[in-house]
Parts: structure tokens; C-alpha cells; sequence
């Protein structure tokens, strides 16, 4: 049994789009398929050495101290709310917050050792990593006498019902 040219031609154009087709959709329905949240967490600090710095923020000053907006990097796809808490979890380092407030720089907080940060504050990439905006500075200091060489400092950060934990090492910078 012979099958016109036709029906040939036919045959061949349908099977060529069903292919087409199928590559289409593979393309278009995996990611959606397949898509993983980025699971909540501390991506940084975890544990790394952080140099020690005297800080000058408009007319506030520290002595040794960290300014954690340049450290802390949180990562999550997920929405459990609107704020994010910033727990110390040792008792003789404080945190101070500093704002801009478009004419100067005020503190807001000064040497508390828990820190509600308002979600709109972060700036969140495209890999859903959020990064402290500019204009918001958390300074991280021991108000009574100096941290020693590679002391730890142990936070926890929570959003929503997740809690995860973040750590730094202090160190003196070389001379």
C-alpha cells in the first residue's frame, strides 16, 4: 500500500510541529515544573573574620566596631512577613542603628541588643539574596572595654517563623 505524496508531506510537516511543540513546552512548563524556593537562611556572615573599624557616621563615632550593613546578606524566595528581627545573642556586644534621613544622619537605636528591620529596607536581587539598603547602618560594638583578637559574635535572624544563625570573627587590622 502506497501513500500519495500528499499524505507524505503531510505526515512529515505534523510530525515536525509536533516536535517543535513538545521542545516549546518542555521550555516553557520545566521551570515551573521544577521550581525550588530559595529555602530562608544567613547566607553571610557565617562564621568569617570581620576587621575591626573606628567608625564615623555624620556625628556619631565608634571605637572598634563592625558596621554589619556591609556583612549581612540574608537569602529566601519565600513572604513570612514584613519584618525581619536581628537577635545578639552575646551579652557584651550592643548594636546601634543609623538612618539618612535626607538632610542628616540620626541614631535610632543606641547599644540594644534585638532589632526589628522593616522587609523594605532590603534591597533583593534577582537570586532572591537581600542585601541592608543604603542609608541603614547597623553598628555592631562591645560597649565596655575591647573585643579581643578573633572574638566571636553570634546573632540569630528571624523572618517569620524561620530562624537561622550568623556569626562573625573580630580581628584587629594589621598596622
Amino acid at each position: 500500500m502506497r501513500i500519495s505524496y500528499e499524505t507524505e508531506s503531510a505526515i512529515k510537516i505534523l510530525a515536525a510541529v509536533a516536535i517543535i511543540a513538545v521542545v516549546v513546552l518542555y521550555y516553557l512548563l520545566a521551570p515551573i515544573v521544577t521550581y525550588k524556593p530559595v529555602p530562608y537562611g544567613v547566607a553571610a556572615p557565617k562564621g568569617q573574620i570581620v576587621l575591626l573599624e573606628n567608625i564615623t557616621i555624620g556625628d556619631y563615632a565608634w571605637n572598634n566596631a563592625v558596621n554589619l550593613q556591609r556583612y549581612l546578606l540574608i537569602k529566601g524566595s519565600e513572604d513570612y512577613g514584613d519584618s525581619v528581627t536581628l537577635r545578639l545573642q552575646d551579652p557584651d556586644w550592643c548594636l546601634d542603628v543609623v538612618i539618612w534621613e535626607g538632610q542628616k544622619y540620626v541614631r535610632t537605636e543606641e547599644c540594644i541588643r534585638e532589632l526589628v528591620i522593616p522587609k523594605y529596607l532590603f534591597e533583593i536581587s534577582r537570586a532572591f539574596y537581600w542585601y541592608v539598603g543604603s542609608g541603614y547602618y547597623i553598628i555592631i560594638y562591645k560597649p565596655e572595654g575591647a573585643p579581643e583578637n578573633y572574638e566571636l559574635v553570634n546573632f540569630t535572624v528571624t523572618y517569620g517563623e524561620e530562624t537561622d544563625w550568623g556569626a562573625f570573627k573580630v580581628a584587629y587590622p594589621r598596622d
